[in-house]
This record gives C-alpha cells, structure tokens and sequence, in this order.
C-alpha cells in the first residue's frame, strides 16, 4: 500500500476553529471538537479534499497548539482506507511524530514551522515505510520502534524500541505506553503488529494504530470505504479476536491498562478522530 496526494504549493499548518478545555494542574488545552462551518482558512499548500482529508489541510490542529494530525489518503487495492500521522508538541517545546507519513516537501515545511523533530515513533511492525526517511531528514531525533522492531527491519536505523520499560524519560513524563504484544499471524503463528498504544496526559489523547479503527459510514465515504468499514468492523474484528489473540489474559492487562487511562479523546491512524467518548469507543472495540 502507499499514500497518494496531489502536489502541494509552500506549506504551512491547517487551523480550524474549535472547542478548547483546560486542565487546571497541567493548564493545557484537552480534545476539542473541529467546527466544519469556521472559515478559519490561512493560505496555506492544499492538498486535495478526500472523505480521509476533508479540509485538504496539510496539518490540522486537533487540540489547538498541543495536537495536529497530518490526514492523508491511504490506498489499498484502489480503496482509500485514509491514514493518519500525529504530531504532538511537548512541554519543552520538541515535537513527538507518531506514524510517520511520506515528509514531501509540503509536510516538512509544516513541521518546521511547528518546532524541532526531537522523536519518531514507528508504534507497530506494519506503519514502517517512511521511518527511515524522518530519520535522514531528522538525524537528530530519535527513532522509535515497537519491541522486536530492529530484529524485524533491521535496514532501518532504529535509535531504540518502545513499550517494554514504559516511556522514555526524553518524553518528560507525558505519556502513557501500553503493548499489545499478544496477537499472532494465525496461519505462521509469528507476532502480527506487537503494537504500542499511547496517551499524551496534558492532551487528554489517546494514539492507536491498529488494534482501533474509526471508519465513518456516512453517505458521503465512497462505497469502496464503507464496503471496507463493513469488512474491518463485522469480519476482521470477529477474526482477530478470535483467532490472532492467542494470551488473552495478557490482552486483557494491556486493554485495561489504556482504560486506566486520563483521555477522553483519541487519534486513530485509520478512521476519524474522535474529539469526546473515546475510552468508551476503546473499551467497546477491544473487548474479547
């Protein structure tokens, strides 16, 4: 699979107007929902609108100043499936990349104008292609990867792997990491994604791969997406729990450790984000 966008023009980051809370000990904005009737609209480089992009924005502020999401088709037999990189920006000022996407000239100038790249975080085996590309733009930031990350692609310049000692003290103390290292590949019984799941406290976000999906089903999802959401939601879903989670009482740890949780928000790779009720979502889809 691979990212398709149209050429952008010179870059900077999409903002729309919002709600946006406050936590009286960290006094930092929370989730908010986007408000799709703002005209809040700078120049900026435009890609183009897609169900999966639907402000065209090259970056886009989900919690105003702290959180964007960088919203690009994804492809996957002609489908758009959409994907999603995350950008948050820590207290000292250094930005946390999750999920890197395809660093075009549009994204990097985005990014720049945010602040400096300090960590790249690769959360699972399958969201690796453009890992090395943030690290030879970004030789100074650390690249992260899930256990087992340099044994599975080691062609890749890892710095370090994520998720069994909890968050790196770089990180500042603002994340929560828990591993879903308890699915398999039923059919060659070697770890499927051993996927990382993280929360950015002072945020209230939540950050999923692929262990959550949020595919919306309106009317305006092309019939190749909402045939897709069909397949992930009443096929897929039935068969990973199933078949491919093999510890279940460890399943179990992991998903009511990220229920454990401060967020109410979540910023999937795949489907929409959800700006309120996301613990509720989680707890819903990751249960067996």
């Amino acid at each position: 699979m691979r990212a398709l966008a149209s050429a952008p023009t010179p870059a900077t980051r999409g903002v729309v107007h919002r709600r946006a809370r406050t936590r009286a000990h960290r006094a930092r904005p929370r989730a908010s929902a986007s408000d799709p009737s703002s005209s809040a609209r700078p120049p900026s480089a435009r890609y183009e609108k897609t169900w999966s992009n639907p402000t065209g924005n090259v970056l886009t502020d989900v919690v105003l100043g702290v959180v964007w999401a960088a919203e690009r088709p994804f492809t996957w037999n002609a489908i758009d499936v959409g994907g999603k990189m995350s950008v948050v920006r820590l207290r000292d000022g250094a930005l946390w990349v999750h999920s890197p996407i395809d660093l075009d000239d549009a994204t990097r100038a985005a990014i720049d104008a945010l602040g400096s790249v300090k960590h790249v975080v690769s959360p699972n085996y399958e969201h690796v292609k453009w890992a090395a590309q943030w690290k030879e733009a970004y030789p100074d930031a650390t690249l992260y990867g899930c256990p087992g990350m340099r044994a599975k692609k080691p062609g890749i310049p890892w710095d370090a792997e994520v998720g069994e000692d909890g968050a790196p003290e770089a990180w500042g103390g603002e994340f929560d990491v828990a591993l879903f290292d308890c699915e398999v590949n039923p059919f060659t019984s070697t770890p499927f994604f051993n996927e990382v799941v993280f929360c950015h406290a002072a945020s209230g976000v939540a950050f999923v791969t692929d262990v959550f999906w949020n595919y919306p089903g309106g009317d305006d999802v092309p019939p190749g997406t909402r045939l897709w959401k069909f397949g992930m939601d009443r096929v897929y879903l039935p068969f990973y729990r199933a078949a491919m989670v093999r510890d279940r009482e460890k399943f179990a740890r992991a998903r009511e450790k990220v229920l454990s949780w401060d967020f109410d928000a979540a910023l999937p790779c795949h489907g929409s984000f959800i700006p309120r009720g996301a613990k509720d979502a989680l707890r819903r889809h990751l249960a067996l």
